[in-house]
């Protein structure tokens, strides 16, 4: 009885443990030594792998013989084209070969441009960070900024929100208490190329800026969009709402939108530079310019430092207010994903 139950136990475990085995990927190099992981991307002449033992890390694909793996990975073939493939060792020319859509055929491991995992239907990321800054005095003041950016995709659709609180008080009386709401939804009709639509509000008291309602709609297209690297670029039109002071007016406007991220040196420091401009067409004569631009470094799964510059321009600002802001940030966020 006690053989018979042990028996059933091991196969219970292999049962349970088989799947994971059979998912994983093999890299094996030209001399010899083979990792076991799962393969991330392929990318300037270096294969991203990581195995249960240890974070990630490169290997320089020179080194590389073949790599074996039953998921799906997105290629760019040599010619440029790309194609959903399976990387499933060497042919007999030393060849990696790839199986697209049940047929095989074989491609020199070093030709291709790039290797990624395919996209999940459904990803989300949230990141929230605050700083502030305290002068005692010949001069008191207290600065304070939070900043708030959300992304969830779900298949062709993806909506993006970020909000920001900027407040600042000078021997006690307060000079600035900005707030900038924001959303955008993409469609992507035919990858990379989306339908785009965005909203803005934006307020600002202290300089009578009442309220900004910006609307409009456009076309987009996502330049690149890797687990590491996205840029993303949309032009479109709309209307613009402001009240400023007892003011009231609408006007016609072109929008201009760009975002983008990249890790460098590893997937812990990340650089980052959003913008928008909005042009009125017809209106008050006004050019708006807003841009953020650092980097943040990932100090745990969950902890984060930002470094940035917002630059803010206005041709014609409300009220008394200066046409151009700056603000330089240092603090420390949170990322939930």
């Amino acid at each position: 009885m006690k053989a018979m139950a042990l028996k059933a136990f091991v196969y219970l475990v292999i049962a349970v443990l088989a799947p994971t085995l059979a998912t994983a990927d093999v890299l094996y190099l030209k001399n010899g030594d083979r990792i076991t992981g799962a393969i991330k991307r392929i990318w300037d002449d270096e294969v991203t792998i990581e195995p249960e033992y240890s974070d990630e890390f490169q290997v320089d694909l020179p080194l590389v013989a073949r790599i074996e793996s039953d998921r799906d990975f997105e290629i760019e073939m040599p010619d440029g084209s790309d194609v959903v493939a399976k990387m499933q060792g060497m042919d007999d020319d030393g060849n990696q070969l790839l199986v697209i859509d049940g047929e095989s055929i074989g491609v020199p491991i070093g030709e291709l441009r790039e290797v990624d995992e395919p996209e999940d239907f459904y990803d989300w990321e949230v990141l929230v960070d605050y700083s502030l800054s305290v002068n005692d005095g010949n001069t008191d003041s207290l600065n304070s900024r939070l900043a708030g950016e959300g992304m969830f995709k779900h298949g062709d659709h993806r909506h993006i929100g970020t909000v920001v609180q900027i407040r600042e008080e000078q021997d006690s009386e307060t000079t600035k208490d900005q707030l900038v709401l924001a959303y955008t939804y993409n469609f992507l009709f035919n990858d990379p190329w989306f339908f785009a639509a965005n909203g803005q509000l934006e307020r600002d008291p202290i300089k009578e800026l009442e309220h900004r309602i910006t609307a409009s709609a456009g076309i987009g297209r996502d330049i690149w969009n890797d687990p590491y690297r996205f840029l993303s670029a949309q032009i479109g039109a709309g209307f613009s709402d402001e009240e400023i002071g007892l003011e009231k007016e609408t006007s016609s406007v072109a929008v201009w939108l760009l975002r983008f991220q990249h890790e460098f040196f590893s997937d812990d420091f990340e650089v980052f530079h959003n913008h928008s401009i909005v042009e009125t067409i017809n209106g008050r004569d006004n050019t708006i310019i807003k841009t953020s631009t650092g980097f943040r470094y990932e100090i745990t799964d969950l902890l984060y430092m930002n470094v940035s510059l917002d630059w803010d321009h206005e041709s014609q600002p409300a009220g008394a207010a200066e046409k151009t802001d700056k603000t330089f940030v240092i603090g420390a966020g949170l990322e939930f994903d």
